[in-house]
């Protein structure tokens, strides 16, 4: 599947040749207009908890939620090879960083109900229905 960057760049270049010729036309705008409105956008969601409040710590866990409807799908905390090392290998590959974790003060993770420092990632992807 092409994505929206890409059929908007090939839109781009054929209307670019169509200039030169004198030759674009409302089919080539309505063309346009059907590549943007058949995209929906969808937010995943990336928890990953790291050893440190550091964007380059390693990580301890993560948590993948995915939006597919009337289903739930995540990480299996048992996933034997996680798809990045660091919250910073995430944000490499397109994640933002939503929420950072509290950097007031070390804590012990053994001392309460929470593992590591949590961050909270989204990536918004084009797809199609």
């Amino acid at each position: 599947m092409k994505t929206l960057n890409t059929q908007i760049e090939q839109w781009i270049h054929s209307a670019q040749k169509k200039i030169d010729n004198d030759s674009i036309c409302q089919a080539d705008l309505d063309y346009l207009s059907s590549i943007l409105l058949s995209q929906h956008i969808r937010q995943r969601i990336l928890y990953i908890h790291a050893v440190t409040p550091s964007i380059r710590s390693q990580l301890i866990a993560m948590s993948l939620h995915e939006p597919i409807k009337d289903q739930i799908a995540e990480i299996d905390p048992d996933y034997g090879e996680w798809p990045y090392r660091s919250v910073h290998d995430a944000v490499l590959d397109g994640w933002q960083i939503m929420q950072f974790p509290d950097q007031r003060a070390n804590f012990d993770d053994r001392e309460i109900d929470i593992l590591g420092y949590e961050f909270i990632l989204q990536k918004l992807e084009a797809y199609h229905e």
